[in-house]
């Protein structure tokens, strides 16, 4: 079995439904399913089995960012003692379910009305804990601002003057 689940799929969502049958008759053909020993605490901890039924239910939230998939070993077993084993492979879909974080890493309170363009005032690490492009940044200032952010290595960025300042125009800036 191969299933493949968003991360934001809620609690007691279905999963999937394993099957087996057996051509026995009477209480000896009747089937019950357990995750086998061979299936991971982490996995147990955020799926559930109906014994009777097969029904697959998560039971947990999953996270993209801590686990991409699960491999479950079911285990059917008749009243007779007879088992027989099955694996249900789980996919974990990512979701855009993370906000970028930012931190100063450091930061002029004053800059001179005479600096270069290109002059550092901030210098910012910028993160965003999805992965792939879910976790892809894009940062900008508004453009009637005479700053920008440049990317100078991964998740670092530096606010930098853009234009000439005045401070007669404008004394201070809130970015």
């Amino acid at each position: 079995y191969r299933v493949s689940l968003s991360e934001n799929i809620s609690k007691n969502s279905l999963v999937v439904t394993v099957s087996a049958t057996d051509k026995d008759k009477g209480s000896n053909g009747e089937v019950s399913y357990s995750f086998s020993q061979s299936t991971g605490n982490e996995a147990t901890e955020i799926f559930s089995i109906e014994s009777d039924t097969g029904v697959i239910k998560l039971k947990g939230l999953l996270d993209f960012e801590k686990s991409k998939q699960y491999e479950l070993d079911v285990d059917a077993m008749d009243n007779g003692g007879q088992t027989d084993t099955t694996k249900v492979q789980v996919e974990v879909t990512d979701v855009n379910d993370n906000s970028p974080v930012i931190s100063i890493i450091s930061f002029s309170n004053s800059i001179p009305e005479d600096s270069a363009s290109e002059s550092a005032v901030a210098m910012l690490n910028i993160k965003d804990a999805d992965s792939g492009r879910n976790g892809q940044i894009k940062c900008s200032v508004n453009s009637d601002l005479p700053f920008r952010i440049k990317a100078t290595s991964s998740n670092i960025y530096s606010l930098v003057t853009d234009r000439s300042l005045d401070r007669e125009m404008f004394s201070e800036y809130n970015i």
